[in-house]
């Protein structure tokens, strides 16, 4: 584990030791990294013969659940009664990210925030946020090393599976060597990388493959063919029978079209637009999100609006990220 630890990590260890009653959570629509470190540390309290409530808005993909626990999850469903002590929250960068948790806010004595983004806020009790962290995944890791914790096969599983996507296969610029050396004590604690990789990486259903072609087919260049834009609509998804959770790396597509340093997705979705940004680097697109209430990294951010009109989202956004490329020399 790196050498250097924060201090936060004292704290967390110390209140997971007092809690008695745990509710657990990631983001709203989660990907790897969210679920997966969210199942690891549910994992690890069950060990410590602590009660966990483990709580996910949203279903995910397809392509995640072969995740060891996740059929423990309770999805969309809070518990009857707010009787927690103590609450954790997994990459979410604001109090809003994990959904409509406010009841629980009020009623919890201890609030746990660990979480890697760098727009990322100081709502809990105890917060941990490390931008150079490649993933949350990657800081569970390191937080289990420093308490000392045995890490299972199956938390190994999960945690690589939030470490791998959140890197893009350590392939994007998030990846440290912190990341690797993190990754190969994954492995050795048993990941089962050929499920992870097979799963996530060479498996798609026949939708998302036609959802992709229409995705495609509905590319548009702006700006001198730096900004690539894909907007798919509710009618897009009917047509194919898919939702909108169904759009995982279809933003990441443009980018490897030399001249494009931004690439945007608009997805309709019920009563809201869904906005992915991903940057090839130069444009920290974080800063966009930020305008519209969203966050997430310099390369790849996200932001939600309710009751907005599509064209009208769609004309501010282009707007936004136009300015920031133009600054670029």
């Amino acid at each position: 584990m790196s050498k250097q630890v924060n201090p936060a990590f004292k704290a967390i260890a110390k209140a997971i030791a007092k809690g008695r009653k745990f509710f657990v959570a990631g983001h709203q629509n989660p990907d790897g990294d969210s679920l997966g470190s969210t199942l690891a540390v549910c994992s690890f309290l069950r060990r410590q013969g602590k009660e966990v409530y483990p709580f996910s808005n949203d279903r995910p993909g397809d392509d995640l659940f072969f995740m060891p626990g996740l059929d423990r999850i309770n999805f969309s469903v809070l518990p009857d009664e707010f009787d927690f002590d103590t609450m954790i929250l997994l990459e979410c960068s604001d109090k809003k990210r994990g959904g409509n948790l406010d009841p629980l806010f009020d009623s919890v004595k201890t609030v746990i925030n660990i979480d890697h983004h760098i727009t990322g806020e100081n709502y809990g009790t105890i917060n941990y946020i490390n931008a150079q962290a490649s993933s949350t995944a990657e800081i569970i890791t390191q937080l289990f090393e420093y308490m000392k914790a045995e890490i299972t096969p199956e938390e190994a599983t999960c945690l690589y599976t939030g470490l791998v996507t959140d890197t893009g296969r350590f392939l994007h610029s998030n990846t440290t060597a912190e990341s690797m050396r993190v990754g190969a004590v994954l492995l050795s604690r048993g990941a089962d990388i050929q499920k992870i990789n097979t799963v996530i990486y060479n498996t798609k259903p026949y939708k998302e493959l036609k959802l992709l072609g229409r995705a495609l087919e509905k590319l548009n260049l702006l700006n001198g063919n730096t900004l690539a834009e894909i907007t798919l609509t509710s009618k897009d998804f009917d047509l194919l029978g898919v939702d909108p959770r169904h759009t995982q790396g279809i933003v990441s597509q443009p980018i490897m079209i030399p001249s494009v340093e931004v690439s945007l997705l608009l997805r309709e979705e019920p009563g809201r637009i869904a906005v992915n940004l991903r940057s090839k680097g130069r444009v920290d697109v974080s800063k966009v999100a930020v305008l519209f209430g969203g966050g997430g990294h310099a390369r790849a951010a996200g932001f939600k609006v309710e009751g907005a009109k599509l064209d009208e989202i769609k004309n501010r956004l282009v707007s936004s990220v136009t300015k920031e490329i133009s600054k670029l020399q």
